[in-house]
């Protein structure tokens, strides 16, 4: 369970990071940094394609590309609460949306 929470921890830094600093660099809010981030951090079907190839080209072990499969799904279900907490709040009281597009 240890290298599952790793590689989830690894994937999660990896991708919100370097999203959320290059927005900042290009002077984005940081809310609106943030979410990129947190959008950024989905992982989508073309990642369980490739794990899949991964795994019939013997390249990942059926534990690892089991690791790697929970790493996309929480990824991916983590993202909506994560994003309303950021700017959910701010569309719903009729403020601006964020500038992300």
């Amino acid at each position: 369970m240890g290298v599952c929470a790793t590689i989830i921890l690894i994937a999660c830094l990896g991708k919100f990071g370097g999203s959320y600093l290059a927005a900042r660099l290009t002077h984005l809010p940081w809310r609106e940094s943030a979410a990129l981030g947190v959008l950024m951090n989905t992982r989508g079907l073309m990642e369980l394609i490739v794990l899949n190839i991964g795994l019939d080209l013997k390249v990942l072990s059926p534990r690892l590309f089991a690791m790697f499969v929970l790493m996309a799904v929480i990824t991916t279900l983590m993202t909506a609460p994560i994003l309303e907490r950021l700017i959910g709040s701010k569309i719903r009281a009729g403020g601006e949306e964020p500038a992300i597009s």
